[in-house]
């Protein structure tokens, strides 16, 4: 571990971009919002300022993320990945919350708030991937410990988590020296028992008449994405005030807030704010570069997979290219799990850009 004084930005050497990065992606989510609700108001039904405290919070967690160090972190993996699949597991004996089994309700202990799990099990499930590559050791209780993670995940159900995290494992055992069989055959395996816990019942209704309404060109929700975003042109129409009719589409505010994102700044607005992250992982794939440290390596490669994978789904999802998947815009989705998740993210590749003294 690399001693630094502690400064009102986090420890010596913080890197600003990183910081700034963050809080520039926040403060367009509030205006995406804004546009959304033309008002703000200090309450707890209010979605703006709800995610302004959602913001402010995540920048402390991205501050006490930076305090920890990658060797203090390295050593306590294994007991985060078992508490993971303890709280995931936790959620088979919750109350369904409309039909699924996917979030903690905090209300009753006075926080009105729900906690996703499954949105740090991510991040935990990246670190150990990252571990065992860099161990160079793909023991069978490994590999075990990565499909009961995802098992757990997609009995909930939550098929779009699962998916998600099935191809971040898959690209991060294909950067390494794993063979490719070995990856594909893992892959096979839970391919069959997603079928197996299809004749079973463990899907949901209303995910199945979601693969079917997608195949069948029924989906409402995509339908209405599409209308929205085409009613942004080029310019959008927050600032050009085009008067156009009013475009409804359900959970705009989460699953499909780019859709409005591009409806509001139109495809300029939708090409910067892609640039910005473009621009974002090339910098921090550049410290994967230089780094000497095989963990740190593979580390950042899960995080940037994850990110990318997450924002590359979430647009296929709005522009009707796959069936719904729930997946979240990271930075712009309203959310709380979503966002303390993020700063968690770029809390732990400042920390690695700390610790190698690297200015980008």
């Amino acid at each position: 571990m690399i001693n630094r004084k502690i400064t009102i930005l986090g420890p010596e050497g913080t890197n600003l971009y990183i910081l700034l990065q963050f809080l520039l992606f926040s403060v367009i989510s509030w205006f995406t919002l804004f546009s959304s609700i033309g008002s703000i108001e200090f309450e707890t039904t209010n979605i703006l300022s709800r995610q302004i405290v959602f913001s402010l919070i995540g920048l402390s967690v991205f501050f006490l993320t930076t305090y920890l160090s990658i060797e203090n972190l390295y050593n306590l993996i294994n007991p985060l990945f078992i508490l993971s699949i303890s709280v995931l597991s936790g959620l088979l004996f919750t109350t369904p919350i409309l039909g699924v089994r996917r979030w903690y309700d905090l209300e009753p202990i006075g926080i009105p708030i729900f906690i996703q799990p499954s949105e740090f099990s991510k991040i935990i499930l990246v670190l150990f991937i990252a571990k065992i590559l860099s161990q160079n050791s793909y023991k069978l209780i490994f590999i075990m410990g990565v499909l009961i993670n995802l098992l757990l995940i997609f009995i909930q159900p939550d098929l779009g988590t699962t998916v998600l995290l099935l191809l971040v494992t898959f690209f991060m055992f294909f950067i390494s020296d794993i063979k490719l069989r070995s990856t594909v055959l893992g892959l096979l395996i839970f391919f069959l028992l997603f079928f197996i816990l299809l004749e079973m019942n463990f899907i949901g209704d209303y995910q199945i008449s979601r693969i079917t309404d997608f195949f069948s060109g029924d989906d409402f929700s995509q339908n209405q994405s599409r209308l929205s975003i085409s009613s942004g042109g080029l310019f959008g129409t927050y600032f050009t005030n085009l008067q156009v009719t009013e475009v409804f589409v359900p959970v705009q505010t989460t699953d499909f807030i780019f859709s409005l994102f591009l409806r509001n700044f139109g495809f300029l607005g939708g090409f910067l704010l892609l640039s910005l992250w473009v621009l974002f992982f090339f910098r921090v794939n550049r410290i994967i570069k230089l780094t000497q440290i095989e963990f740190e390596k593979y580390l950042l490669s899960g995080l940037l997979i994850l990110l990318g994978v997450q924002i590359f789904i979430n647009l296929l999802t709005i522009l009707g290219f796959i069936p719904l998947t729930g997946i979240p815009f990271p930075l712009l989705s309203l959310g709380g799990s979503s966002i303390f998740s993020t700063a968690i993210i770029f809390g732990l590749i400042n920390r690695v850009f700390i610790e190698n003294n690297i200015v980008v």
